[in-house]
Formats: structure tokens, C-alpha cells, sequence
């Protein structure tokens, strides 16, 4: 989870820098990371509050990355 959630905070930042205005990527990976978190739930491989955890490990390096570069 925490992979997936940080690549895509990662492309998005990328294409709103490079101004490239392709929401196709974005709107993938976002439905990719909800794939993921619930195919993690049905095999009972974690918990909500493990997703939510990995969630947020994946998302606020990459935010402070997009603050420090943007």
C-alpha cells in the first residue's frame, strides 16, 4: 500500500510540475491503490487500520517532497 500510494502522489506531483495535464495516470493509479487496499482486506492480509497506516507512510514524504519542490 505504502508503495502504491507514494508512486502516485509521486506521478501526480510530476504532472501537475511538467504541467503535461494528462489525468489518465493519475486516475489509474488512484483506482490501482483501491484495487490493492481491497484485495489486502479480502485475503484478511491486514486490517483497516494497517491500510490507513500504509496509506499515510505512502502519502506525507511525498507531500513534503511536492511542498520542497513545487
Amino acid at each position: 500500500m505504502t508503495a502504491v500510494t507514494g508512486f502516485t502522489i509521486f506521478v501526480i506531483g510530476l504532472n501537475l510540475h511538467l504541467e503535461m495535464h494528462n489525468p489518465y495516470w493519475g486516475a489509474l493509479l488512484i483506482l490501482l491503490s483501491g484495487v490493492v487496499a481491497s484485495s489486502r482486506l479480502e485475503m484478511n492480509a491486514h486490517t483497516s487500520k494497517e491500510l490507513l497506516m500504509g496509506l499515510l507512510i505512502g502519502v506525507l514524504p511525498q507531500i513534503l517532497f511536492l511542498y520542497l519542490w513545487l
